[in-house]
């Protein structure tokens, strides 16, 4: 596996500065290289963000990336949607008509749920 396979293949660990959204499906260009140090410009996928990542690799682990194969991916995971505009007033109007303390809000059921 070569270094842009690697990091594709962990990039869906990390997220978007901008957006927030797992960068899994970003793309991934190598701008210069010198020993064990990159500079690699990311595009997030969701987004169309672009920025500079500059990678420094430990002494030895080059080889280790190398030789390595892709993780199987596990339960897919989920993407969560942004918080809605309806949604944040919704909570406007909840917490408008609330009375009482925030441990109280805290410990209240969720009325959606039931």
């Amino acid at each position: 596996m070569g270094i842009i396979e690697f990091i594709r293949d962990r990039a869906r660990f990390y997220n978007c500065p901008v957006c927030g959204r797992s960068l899994k499906g970003c793309d991934v260009q190598v701008l210069s290289h010198e020993d064990e140090s990159f500079r690699l410009q990311v595009t997030c996928a969701q987004c169309q963000v672009t920025f500079i990542v500059v990678l420094a690799i430990a002494g030895g682990a080059m080889e280790e990336i190398e030789n390595a194969t892709p993780e199987p991916v596990g339960a897919p995971v989920l993407e969560v949607e942004p918080i809605s505009i309806d949604e944040i007033l919704d909570l406007h109007l909840y917490l408008k008509s609330f009375q009482g303390t925030l441990t109280e809000l805290i410990q209240q059921p969720d009325p959606s749920r039931g």
